[in-house]
């Protein structure tokens, strides 16, 4: 057995415990930077060629994020000094550490509206790295410590002297910031001097978003139009610009049918749309998706039906000096957009990237030839010619506009309040912009999903106030002259044909069943106007919200088809030769509906009124008899009802009620009662006489002499 001294093993437990200590240690140094990733950004020198890439979700829980923004949109004059403005948000649970804003600039410019997308927004499966030019430092700014949740903006100046901006050339720059916080792309554009005149258009959505019924409510026009509502939000953004405005005609009509109960500020909003000088053009009701009804096979695109039911008359007045009652104006009146001086007729806007070169035609030739048919397509989906906005594939007129500066517009917009991201998304759009040519330029705003005022404001100014630029109507590029193009062929969606298809073959089962209403327009108007909405244009960016709504919206239908009908009571006891049975009608739709109620029996037994008529009013039960004579003493059989419209169409299903038919008991009963009422009289009688019998029975014999006694007295 070996003998361990103690010194021996506490010389051993020491050396154990100094590898621990060193283990630990080394886990500590290697797991640091990701504990800490902020610090060590901040601690590691700026990367000669860095490949930063822009915070995803900026101040979101969780996340520590940097946006850099240059000032003024991006665009930085010959001589001038360029301003960064980055901002860190810090979404995380500690603070980020202290450290050195870090930007580097490229003087490699680029040159394709393709380069830029790349480089803003790289995509991770390609090797972007490799195309990268040197990248050098220009300006350095130290930050504090930013404490979680906290969020800070910090200007970093590049100085056009010391770091000779001035020798950059007219184009668009990459910049690259870095920093506590992460890392982020950005753009600087330097302008020409000498930029040649050009014509420039943009296009406006004025549309109310996502919606599954025909006609916006009281309530929800209160709330698009407050001054912070997104309806106000867009007016005033466009408010004093040569913004073209398209116009979803729902919306006028919304408010217009409400009369004298739509709300003051919609009313007000209404008012200053049409009082707004600018050019407009209606978009198909509910803004909806013209190449779905194409593909769908219509013949032309559809229409609300009327408007009409959706008016209360009582909210309108008869014309001044006029002896005609109040009336509802018609269907062409309610969804007027503009004046006659600044509205365009004929223009089509299908959404983009939907419409190929058979929607196209299609459009065109539904229009017909009277018609200036002009339909707006993206220029991605658009080759040949000789790249104008102006073109044509065959007799269809074209306006081409710019997919990619419409792209960078319809971001700016969407950023809505959100400054930061509002002006680096400026930054793109102004490069895009000086990157487009010298030739004409048209862009949309392609219905974004949130507005703000100062966000599609900027949005319309990065084209209409870019070097050079003239801004210009749709008549103007009406007249000019066009190119032939091909136009790429765009497959259908799928779903969203088979949507309109089963929508429209429920439509007719619809107008079939509603002949039953007193006035079947109104589930008619309704019905068409609610496809029109559900096939929208809005709808698009939300694939699992749409889904949902059609589901809801064909439930909703058969619900409806059977909201009529009758309520059958089971077997019914028929105890008389002749008598009506007691039928419950129910209606639980929101109108009154006029039917008649067919009933028959095979049983010559039985002689039934074949029909009655119904009148149901809204959601209640309606009893109805129905006369009923039975032609044999008793007997089992069934009486078939069923509703028909005044149109003759059946409605709800037919129900069969049974009748158990004892009308002997109608005989017998009059018998027994009969006998009964004798019986009780004859008592009545016997025991009135035998009353009387007791009574002189029980009289003494001594009473009746007294008179004779006081006689003889007398």
């Amino acid at each position: 057995m070996t003998d361990i001294s103690p010194a021996t093993t506490r010389a051993r437990r020491g050396r154990r415990g100094a590898r621990v200590l060193g283990w630990l240690a080394a886990a500590a140094i290697a797991l640091a930077p990701l504990a800490f990733p902020a610090a060590a950004l901040a601690d590691s020198p700026p990367s000669p060629a860095p490949t930063p890439t822009a915070s995803a979700t900026p101040g979101a829980p969780g996340i520590a994020s940097l946006i850099a923004a240059p000032a003024s949109g991006g665009i930085v004059a010959t001589g001038a000094d360029a301003v960064i403005s980055v901002d860190q948000r810090n979404g995380s649970p500690r603070a980020l550490p202290a450290g050195t804003l870090s930007v580097t600039l490229s003087r490699s410019a680029l040159t394709s509206p393709q380069a830029v997308v790349d480089w803003l927004r790289p995509d991770a499966d390609a090797d972007a790295e490799e195309a990268l030019p040197a990248f050098e430092e220009v300006a350095r700014a130290d930050v504090a410590e930013l404490p979680a949740g906290g969020e800070r903006a910090t200007d970093v100046s590049i100085p056009a002297t010391e770091k000779n901006l001035v020798g950059l050339a007219p184009g668009v720059y990459p910049i690259a910031v870095s920093g506590p916080g992460g890392s982020a792309r950005t753009v600087i554009t330097v302008p020409r001097p000498d930029a040649p005149a050009r014509t420039a258009t943009v296009i406006v959505p004025v549309t109310a978003g996502t919606r599954t019924t025909g006609l916006l409510t009281a309530t929800e026009l209160t709330e698009l139009t407050a001054e912070d509502g997104a309806l106000s939000a867009v007016l005033d953004a466009v408010t004093g610009t040569t913004a073209v405005l398209a116009i979803d005609p729902a919306i006028v009509a919304s408010i217009r049918v409400l009369g004298s109960g739509a709300p003051a500020d919609a009313v007000g909003w209404l008012t200053s749309l049409m009082a707004l000088p600018n050019e407009r053009f209606a978009l198909q009701f509910g803004d909806a998706d013209l190449a779905t009804q194409v593909h769908a096979g219509l013949t032309a695109p559809l229409e609300p039906t009327t408007l009409e039911p959706y008016a209360d008359p009582a909210n309108f007045s008869a014309a001044a000096g006029s002896t005609a009652p109040a009336s509802v104006p018609d269907t062409r009146q309610l969804l007027t957009v503009g004046t006659a001086a600044n509205t365009v007729r004929d223009v089509f806007w299908p959404a983009s990237g939907t419409a190929g070169a058979n929607v196209v035609t299609t459009v065109d030739a539904q229009a017909g030839a009277d018609a200036d048919a002009l339909t707006l397509v993206p220029s991605d989906t658009v080759s040949g010619g000789d790249g104008g906005v102006r073109a044509a594939i065959g007799d269809a007129d074209l306006l081409v506009y710019d997919q990619v500066v419409s792209a960078e517009l319809a971001r700016v917009a969407a950023a809505s309040d959100d400054a930061p991201v509002r002006n680096a998304e400026l930054a793109a759009a102004n490069a895009q912009v000086a990157l487009s040519g010298d030739r004409p330029i048209v862009a949309t705003i392609d219905r974004p999903a949130t507005t703000s005022r100062a966000s599609v404001r900027a949005a319309i100014t990065a084209v209409t106030g870019s070097p050079g630029a003239t801004p210009t109507s749709l008549q103007d590029l009406r007249a000019a002259d066009r190119a032939q193009v091909t136009v790429a062929d765009i497959p259908a969606d799928d779903d969203r044909v088979a949507a309109l298809q089963r929508f429209l073959a429920d439509e007719e089962r619809l107008a079939t069943f509603a002949t039953a209403l007193v006035e079947p327009a109104q589930l008619t108007a309704r019905e068409r106007t609610a496809i029109l909405q559900l096939i929208g244009d809005a709808w698009l960016a939300e694939p699992i919200g749409w889904a949902a709504a059609v589901a809801q919206h064909e439930e909703n239908t058969e619900s409806t088809l059977d909201a009529v009908g009758i309520a059958n009571p089971g077997t019914i006891n028929f105890l008389a030769t002749s008598a009506p049975i007691p039928v419950t009608v129910r209606n639980d739709l929101p109108w009154p509906v006029s039917l008649v109620l067919f009933a028959e029996t095979g049983d010559p037994r039985l002689i039934v009124q074949k029909t009655t008529v119904v009148e149901a009013g809204a959601q209640q039960n309606t009893r109805v008899d129905v006369p009923v004579e039975a032609r044999v003493g008793s007997g089992e059989t069934t009486l078939s009802l069923q509703l028909r419209s005044t149109a003759a169409v059946p409605i709800g299903a037919s129900e069969r009620i049974g009748l158990t038919v004892r009308a002997e008991w109608e005989s017998v009963g009059i018998t027994a009662i009969v006998i009964i009422v004798v019986v009780l009289i004859a008592g009545g009688v016997i025991r009135t006489i035998l009353k009387l019998r007791r009574r002189r029975s029980e009289t003494p014999s001594g009473q009746n002499d007294i008179p004779e006694r006081q006689e003889n007295t007398e």
